[in-house]
C-alpha cells in the first residue's frame, strides 16, 4: 500500500566558486587514490552508477553484486581475498617507490604492467566496494536538487513479484481485507492499496473522465461491503443495465437478499435485515426525495443508537445536489452509513470534491479540473512536498513547495490507474495505484446475466 511523501529532503544548494573547485580536487583524489589502490573498484562502480541510471532500477539491485563479491571472497577465503585485492596496490607504489615514474611516461603499461595478472585477483573485494560507491554516489545525487527531468525509478524484482501475486489474489476474488476492501495494487511496491471502513464514514468520492472506471471501482467496494454482510444502499442514477447485473450476480454469489425498489420506499428493513437495495431513479425529484429519506432513517438510526454498518452507492451524481449530497455524508456519518459517490461529469466532481472525505481520482480529461482535484487531493491527505519527478525547493528560495500530486499527474493516468488521498483517521496519500477488479464465482451468474462482464477489463 502506498504511504504519505517521505520526509522533505534538504537538497545540496550550489556552492560559491571556491566550494566548487574544492569539490574539484576532491574528485581529482578519489580518482588518484582509486587508480593507486582500487583499481578494479574505479571500473566497477562507474559500471554501476551508468547501470542504475540507464535501467532506472532502484539501488537496491546493488545488493546482487555485493552478495555475490561477499560469498565469492568466503569461498576461496577472507586471506586470500585481501591479498588478492593487495596485490596491485603493491604492484604499483614498488613500481614509484622505485623512482621510475618519470622514465615510465614513456611507457604508457608503467605501473601497470601486468595487470592482467593481479588485477582479476581483486574482483571479489572490488564488487563489495564498488556497489558500496554506487550506492553512495546515487544517495548523493538523490539529495542534489534541480533534477526535474529524471524519469522516476523502476519498480524493483520484489515489487514486481509482489505486485503479480496481490493481483492474482485479489483478481481471484480476495476483494475484503481485515480493514476495508481492496482496491488494486501500488505498482512501485507491490503492496495491496485498500479503502479503510473507518476512512470512508466521511465519505468517498471516486471520479474520473472514463464513466467505466468509476463504475468498476464503486462495485469493487460494494463487493467487499457485501462479503462483510454490511447493509448495501445502491441509488442507481446511470439506469445502466449492467450495474444491476453485477449487482446481482454479487448478492448471489454472497447470499445476499436483493430489493429492486423505486423511489419512496421504505429502506428500514435494508438495514434491519442486512440485506442489499437497487433504486431505481429517473428523475432530479426521484434523487431528491432518495437521498432525503435516506438521510431521515440515518438520523433516526442516530438518535435511538444504532449503528447502520452499512453502505450507500450513488452510482452518478448528475441528478443530485451538493446540499443535498452534504446531508446525506453528514447524518451517514452519524448513523454509521458510509456514503459512496460516483461522478464523471467535470460540473458535478468540482461541486463535490470538497465533500468528501476520501478522494479515488482516475484520469481527469479537463485541465481545470485537473488542478482543482490535485489541490482538493493534497489538502485531503495533507501532503506538500515533491511531485513525482519534479525537482523540489531549496530552502530559502521563497518558492511554495510543490503539491505531492500535481494536474498533470492526473491527466496522464493509464486506463485502472487512480490516486487515493484519505482526510481521516489518519491522512495518507497514495499517489499511483492501479485498479484490480475481483472475478465473481461463476457458478453465481447465469449465462444469460452476463451482459456486467463488459464493466470488466484488465488493467494490464
Amino acid at each position: 500500500m502506498g504511504s504519505m511523501p517521505g520526509r522533505a529532503r534538504h537538497p545540496i544548494p550550489a556552492g560559491p566558486p571556491q566550494r566548487g573547485r574544492a569539490m574539484a580536487a576532491c574528485a581529482v583524489l578519489i580518482l588518484l587514490a582509486h587508480l593507486l589502490f582500487a583499481q578494479l573498484t574505479l571500473g566497477l562502480a562507474v559500471a554501476f552508477t551508468v547501470t542504475g541510471r540507464v535501467s532506472r532500477w532502484r539501488p537496491w539491485w546493488l545488493i546482487a553484486p555485493a552478495a555475490a563479491g561477499l560469498v565469492w571472497a568466503l569461498a576461496i577465503g577472507p586471506g586470500r581475498a585481501g591479498a588478492g585485492f593487495a596485490a596491485g596496490p603493491a604492484h604499483v607504489l614498488g613500481y614509484l617507490g622505485r623512482g621510475d615514474l618519470l622514465k615510465g611516461l614513456g611507457r604508457p603499461p608503467g605501473p601497470f604492467a601486468g595487470a592482467g595478472g593481479w588485477l582479476p585477483r581483486q574482483l571479489p573485494i572490488a564488487l563489495i566496494a564498488g556497489a558500496a560507491e554506487a550506492a553512495l554516489i546515487g544517495w548523493l545525487d538523490w539529495l542534489r536538487a534541480g533534477k526535474p527531468t529524471v524519469p522516476p525509478r523502476r519498480p524493483g524484482l520484489v515489487a514486481a513479484v509482489r505486485t503479480r501475486l496481490a493481483a492474482s489474489v485479489i483478481r481471484a476474488g480476495g476483494v475484503v481485507t481485515r480493514e476495508g476492501c481492496a482496491l488494486g495494487v501500488a505498482p512501485a511496491t507491490g503492496a495491496v492499496v485498500e479503502l479503510r471502513w473507518p476512512e470512508m464514514a466521511g465519505g468517498v468520492l471516486v471520479a474520473g473522465s472514463a464513466g467505466q472506471q468509476v463504475t468498476v471501482a464503486g462495485l469493487q467496494v460494494a463487493h467487499a461491503a457485501l462479503r462483510r454482510r454490511k447493509p448495501l444502499i445502491v441509488i442507481d442514477v446511470s439506469a445502466d443495465a449492467a450495474i444491476a447485473c453485477a449487482l446481482t450476480a454479487a448478492c448471489a454469489a454472497t447470499g445476499t437478499p436483493l430489493r429492486h425498489q423505486r423511489a419512496g420506499a421504505d429502506l428500514g428493513p435494508v438495514i434491519t435485515e442486512r440485506s442489499a437495495a437497487l433504486v431505481r431513479v429517473g428523475s432530479v425529484a426521484d434523487a431528491d426525495r432518495t437521498t432525503a429519506e435516506i438521510a431521515v432513517l440515518a438520523a433516526r438510526l442516530a438518535r435511538i443508537g444504532v449503528d447502520g454498518d452499512g453502505l450507500v452507492w450513488i452510482t452518478g451524481c448528475q441528478w443530485l445536489s451538493a446540499q443535498a449530497v452534504a446531508a446525506l455524508i453528514r447524518e451517514g456519518r452519524a448513523a454509521g452509513l458510509a456514503v459512496l459517490i460516483g461522478a464523471g461529469s467535470a460540473a458535478v466532481i468540482a461541486d463535490l470534491a470538497g465533500l468528501a472525505g476520501a478522494l479515488l481520482i482516475h484520469r481527469i480529461a479537463d485541465p481545470s479540473l485537473a488542478g482543482s482535484l490535485a489541490g482538493a487531493a493534497c489538502l485531503a491527505a495533507g501532503a506538500s512536498g515533491t511531485a513525482p519527478g519534479a525537482s523540489g525547493t531549496a530552502p530559502g528560495s521563497g518558492a511554495a513547495p510543490r503539491p505531492a500530486i500535481s494536474a498533470g499527474a492526473l491527466q496522464s493516468l493509464r486506463q485502472g490507474e487512480f490516486v487515493l488521498a484519505v482526510n481521516g483517521p489518519r491522512r495518507r496519500l497514495v499517489e499511483l495505484g492501479r485498479l484490480v477488479p475481483a472475478r465473481l464465482p461463476r457458478s453465481a451468474v447465469a449465462p444469460q446475466e452476463r451482459p456486467w462482464r463488459r464493466l470488466r477489463y484488465d488493467p494490464a
